[in-house]
């Protein structure tokens, strides 16, 4: 199955982690076609990475490469693929991760084995970034009631908890990880000196809003927290007025990152 494209471009001879394609730092690679040829078993490519990047390198596929198999490894981590991604499309492909990059720059080498297949192999080794951020907005469920502060305790009341389960949310991707949160709601009678309140039922801790406003909270919360978004919240608000009042239309504004290879 030969290339379309001219082979004189194409990777070949790269056997060897001594005589490994060098495709350079990760985000200005080329995944240009490799070429394996028969009676080669193993072809070789190695990049560099910055602390704290997340990748991850995929190898196109074909129906007949049964076995292939890629490998991603540096000195102490190695990860190995054999999964073959949408194996009914127009483009299957294999991949394996890097680990954590803690030092400034690291190297990591980059193995595909041919598997059972014979003849000469063509394929695409291509690296990408792990790591995509998204938002969302979600509502809380129900009114939350305040009796009111009539003993005029400096710490005020706090109302009854309201609730929002989001961990049967398809539209949340699998794994995505908080990264900042606020709350939004309508207060009646809209009072003064009034604190949102927020738990996350992974670790049942309250987080109280940053700010006093009776209709707006944001929390000290980041991707520190490693809260998961598709948990169960609980939601209340602490008041200081003596009068009664409630919380209706309570939702939270969520911007969360998700690893992309745990969608796979």
């Amino acid at each position: 199955m030969a290339p379309s494209s001219a082979e004189a471009a194409a990777i070949t001879g790269n056997n060897s982690p001594g005589t490994a394609n060098v495709m350079g730092y990760w985000k200005y690679s080329t995944p240009n076609t490799t070429i394996l040829p028969e009676g080669e078993y193993e072809a070789y490519y190695k990049f560099t990475i910055n602390k704290g990047e997340r990748v991850y390198v995929r190898g196109s596929y074909d129906k007949q490469y049964t076995g292939m198999k890629i490998e991603v490894y540096a000195p102490g981590f190695s990860d190995i693929g054999t999964r073959v991604i949408n194996p009914s499309s127009l483009t299957p492909f294999i991949f394996a991760k890097t680990g954590d990059v803690t030092s400034t720059t690291e190297t990591y080498y980059v193995k595909v084995s041919r598997g059972t297949y014979t003849g000469d192999m063509y394929f695409t080794v291509s690296i990408q970034d792990r790591i995509k951020s998204g938002s969302g907005s979600f509502n809380f469920t129900g009114t939350a009631t305040n009796t009111g502060n009539t003993s005029l305790n400096p710490a005020g009341v706090d109302s009854s908890v309201i609730t929002m389960d989001l961990t049967g949310n398809n539209t949340i991707p699998k794994g995505a990880i908080v990264k900042s949160i606020k709350t939004a709601s309508t207060q009646t009678p809209n009072q003064g000196i009034v604190t949102h309140k927020l738990m996350s039922n992974q670790n049942n801790v309250w987080n109280t809003a940053t700010a006093v406003s009776a209709t707006s909270g944001s929390y000290d919360i980041s991707l520190q927290n490693q809260f998961l978004v598709a948990k169960k919240w609980s939601f209340k608000y602490n008041a200081k007025a003596s009068g009664k009042s409630t919380m209706t239309k309570v939702s939270a504004d969520i911007r969360y990152e998700y690893d992309v290879t745990e969608q796979f």
